[in-house]
């Protein structure tokens, strides 16, 4: 009889509930240990990489002290023959935005006050030529009042004066040819070089400033007055030559030039720096360096920033500007803060490691790098300045920390990957441990109740017959008949657990041989023909003509139908239609066996090979047998390279339906499988 659970797929909860946690407490020790060794390896990656970029920290820290020391040193020892040359060559150096230089006595030296000319001794005559300017506006005549004090002017600084207000009266009088005559002969005269007014300021520059702002208004009948005029002027500049444009370039080279020329002690620093601004307005692409420089310092000046204590860098009165002042205090230099910044930091970034960025920072400026790395103070020369390293790109630290965190992630999943491996290693032979006890239990089960019966029958009549309990011979025989039919069935029981044990254990030999389809039939059939042949049985063979050869073992593919017809005559109800076919399809011969009996339904069809499984499971079945058949013939099958199907509907019958390939070699040959 078939053992009460036949699903051997079917594993019992307390199994996998142990199997479960076997696997999952061991995997999530692994990841909480994994977890803890990757936060512990971040934070040590980080904290070697930050011992890194600290040092680099300091060793930037020593070079901004040691660049700071030397743009000291360069400030102190910056000669010049005058203050106004010394400060030229510092801006031009760029070792300060802008300087403010005093004398031993701590008085200004530059940017310094205009300083006034000697007295002139020709002022005769200047009031009534201002009141005929100023307050008559007869400007004609207050022209000619100037060139008369010109003419008669003792003095570079008086006669110089006088032509530029006679010019200034000619320009108020239309009369723009005679102006600039007058204001070419100022500016061009090399005798009036030096000739400052009464405010200490050189009148050259600013007739040739007036050149400038009048020459783009003289039209072509201007110009030509203006070149037949020049003939007149004691020294014109030859301005009959050029035409006014020439005239204007090359007025223009000649103040540019003597406002970059720091050599000039004429020339107050107040004048150079309007005459600066005024020429950039009139002739926008003039290049000035130390414009800006002069601008830094005179609004120093205006700010009334006192003088800095001590030789570090400190704040003045202006907005983002630092000063710092020589030892022996003879100089104060300025700093904007954006281009003080900007010089540590390409110095800095010299030295640097790849993919950082130095950043100097400014006393209270945020740091928005990372917080692994905090700003050091950039030095003593500079309190409170700081210097910080900001990655270009990928933060190192980081990617250093992911690398190292991929790393241990791997290493976790392996191992879990490998304790769930071992966890289904365990569990399949677990499983086919426990499919093996259970396979033994349904054979022994089987074995007992199958071999019980026919012995039982057989005891039970071979104890009639010896207590003599038979009426006579006919019954005698009939006896005899059950005898050997209970033998012969428990033969075949014995013969199918004996096969099924060398198929279990790989014994199981065949031996493979050029085979006619006709013989494998002819002999299955045989040995069922008292079965087959009996009246209530129909039984029909059919053998197509002229089939090919298969390659197989005789015995076996015999005990294949015979399982087959067997099993077909077990199952059909009294009035038994059976029939066998052999006939060739797609190189293969096919046998079939078809039936009128039971039958079963697809979800049985899936199961119907199982081994000890059979279709009526019932404890009062009336169909002896095992299991084992369908199970024997699906593993002859398989180790002949065909297959077997069948197609059942329930009350309906069935039909099995077995294809072995045509032989190809008709060598004999023997296989152990």
């Amino acid at each position: 009889m078939l053992a009460e659970n036949h699903d051997s797929n079917r594993w019992p909860g307390s199994l996998i509930a142990a199997l479960v946690i076997a696997a999952l407490v061991p995997a999530v020790c692994v990841l909480w240990f994994m977890s803890v060794a990757m936060r512990n390896e971040r934070l040590a990656v980080q904290e070697r990489m930050a011992d890194v970029y600290s040092n680099q920290l300091t060793a930037l820290q020593r070079q901004a002290e040691a660049f700071w020391k030397e743009r000291t040193a360069t400030l102190q020892n910056t000669t010049a023959p005058s203050p106004a040359e010394r400060f030229a060559a510092s801006v031009r150096a760029g070792v300060a935005d802008a300087i403010v230089l005093f004398d031993s006595g701590g008085q200004l030296a530059y940017p310094a006050a205009a300083s006034a000319p000697p007295s002139s001794d020709s002022t005769a005559g200047w009031a009534a030529a201002q009141e005929l300017e100023f307050q008559r506006k007869d400007f004609p005549a207050a022209a000619a009042a100037y060139a008369r004090i010109a003419e008669s002017a003792d003095s570079i600084h008086t006669r110089a004066r006088a032509l530029l207000a006679e010019a200034g009266a000619l320009l108020k009088a239309g009369d723009k040819t005679a102006a600039l005559i007058r204001l070419s002969q100022v500016a061009g005269d090399p005798t009036l070089r030096n000739a400052v007014s009464p405010q200490g300021f050189a009148i050259a520059p600013n007739a040739q400033l007036l050149i400038l702002r009048t020459v783009p208004e003289v039209g072509p009948a201007l110009r030509a007055g203006l070149s037949s005029g020049g003939e007149r002027a004691s020294n014109p500049g030859r301005l009959g030559e050029p035409a006014p444009p020439s005239l204007r370039e090359r007025t223009l080279a000649a103040l540019v030039s003597r406002l970059n020329n720091y050599s000039d002690a004429s020339l107050p620093a107040a004048q150079r720096r309007f005459l600066m601004r005024e020429v950039k307005a009139i002739a926008p692409g003039t290049d000035f360096p130390t414009l800006a420089a002069e601008d830094l310092a005179a609004d120093y000046l205006e700010a009334n920033a006192a003088s800095p204590a001590g030789t570090k860098l400190q704040r003045t009165p202006l907005p983002r500007v630092w000063q710092l002042a020589t030892a022996n205090r003879s100089l104060v230099a300025l700093f904007r803060e954006e281009q003080l910044k900007a010089d540590l930091e390409k110095l800095l970034a010299a030295t640097a490691l790849p993919n950082v960025r130095v950043t100097v920072l400014a006393p209270d400026e945020p740091f928005a790098g990372s917080k692994l790395l905090p700003p050091r103070d950039a030095g003593e020369f500079l309190p409170g300045w700081r210097l910080a390293l900001t990655f270009n790109g990928d933060n190192p630290l980081a990617t250093a920390s992911a690398r190292q965190t991929r790393f241990y992630l791997w290493a976790g999943l392996l191992v879990v990957v490998v304790i769930a491996l071992l966890a289904w290693l365990v569990a399949r032979t677990v499983n086919a441990q426990m499919r093996l006890a259970r396979l033994k239990n349904e054979l022994v089960s089987t074995v007992s109740h199958e071999l019980k019966t026919p012995l039982a029958s057989m005891r039970a009549l071979v104890d009639t017959l010896a207590a003599g309990h038979y009426r006579d011979e006919r019954q005698l025989r009939e006896y005899l008949d059950l005898i050997a039919k209970e033998n012969v069935r428990l033969s075949e029981l014995i013969e199918n657990f004996l096969t099924f044990s060398r198929q279990e254990r790989g014994k199981q030999q065949f031996r493979f041989e050029p085979l006619e389809p006709a013989r494998v039939v002819d002999e299955a059939v045989g040995a069922l023909k008292e079965k087959l042949g009996a009246a209530h049985c129909s039984f029909a063979q059919q053998i197509e003509p002229g089939l090919p050869r298969i390659r197989g073992d005789a015995n076996a593919l015999s005990t294949v139908l015979i399982n087959l017809l067997d099993n077909a005559y077990k199952y059909t109800e009294a009035e038994k239609r059976i029939s066998a076919r052999a006939y060739a399809q797609n190189g293969h011969v096919c046998f079939e066996v078809a039936d009128n009996g039971i039958g079963f339904d697809r979800n049985e069809a899936k199961r119907i090979f199982d081994r000890f499984y059979q279709v009526d499971q019932s404890l009062t079945r009336q169909r002896g047998g095992c299991g084992l058949g369908l199970g024997i013939v699906q593993y002859i099958i398989r180790a002949h390279h065909g297959a077997v199907q069948v197609e059942s509907e329930p009350g309906k019958g069935s039909t099995f339906r077995v294809t072995i390939p045509v032989d190809v070699n008709a060598q004999p040959a023997t296989l152990d499988v």
